[in-house]
């Protein structure tokens, strides 16, 4: 009877946060499609060195799995997420799937220099021979990988870059893709480039400002919701569909 007296006010709220989340989307698009202009210049400009930087992937290619003894003839990947788009800004959680791994490779450098690529390889060389490996996407860009975990050599591959940085240990073996890069001699050209970045964080500026609305207007409809819980009963049923669950899996009764 509690809700039934707020459901005009549930369901315009429930219509808000529909709303919110769509701009969000779109800012989140835009915000992808800016970062991706970014990374275009390197290429249309042809200062991304490619033959030095493909040397450089067969040389760490090399010195990670000579000489390591295959895991397995079916290697998996796991395919995770190490960050998230929250109405706090960008997450990220590192630290938690890395920090704990004996090596760490880390790469920094511009968007559209290499490191995404190079991230790759190695995943495609670790699945060649025989390795099971972590593979960490982008939150705004799924399809990319940006970070690798080979859980049976215990190390990992981090890209350090905007917005999910990481700072290096004193064991870590630190890559910077400009290396490969010879700077942007054109001033208009950089200029361009310069902007297309103002542009993605302006987005997703935008884009976490809606996530946060939307957060607002969600904990004004749990508002109304939680007096007119009962939790009790909802921790029965979780724990009677737990214990079904554990059953199944063979932990009761010694199945």
């Amino acid at each position: 009877q509690g809700l039934k007296t707020h459901k005009k006010e549930i369901l315009n709220l429930n219509q808000e946060i529909a709303r919110l989340f769509r701009r969000a989307y779109k800012y989140l698009f835009a915000a992808n499609l800016f970062l991706e202009e970014v990374r275009s210049y390197y290429n249309e400009t042809g200062t991304l060195n490619t033959g030095s930087f493909n040397r450089a992937v067969l040389a760490m290619v090399h010195q990670k799995f000579s000489g390591k003894t295959r895991q397995t003839d079916t290697p998996k990947i796991r395919h995770l997420f190490g960050t998230a788009n929250a109405p706090d800004g960008t997450i990220s959680y590192l630290d938690a799937f890395v920090n704990h791994l004996k090596k760490r490779y880390i790469r920094n450098g511009d968007d559209g220099t290499g490191k995404t690529t190079l991230v790759r390889r190695i995943m495609e060389a670790a699945q060649m021979r025989g390795f099971d490996v972590e593979a960490y996407h982008c939150a705004l860009d799924p399809d990319r990988i940006e970070h690798l975990v080979i859980p049976c050599l215990d190390i990992a591959v981090v890209n350090s870059v905007e917005p999910h940085y990481y700072k290096p240990q004193s064991s870590d073996t630190v890559v910077d893709t400009m290396t490969w890069v010879v700077e942007l001699a054109d001033e208009n050209i950089a200029a361009e480039r310069n902007m297309a970045r103002q542009l993605y964080r302006r987005c997703m500026e935008e884009a976490t400002e809606f996530l946060g609305r939307a957060k607002k207007a969600h904990d004004e409809i749990e508002a109304y919701y939680v007096p007119n819980m009962d939790f009790t009963a909802i921790e029965a049923r979780r724990q009677k569909v737990l214990g079904e669950v554990l059953k199944l899996t063979g932990k009761i009764d010694g199945k």
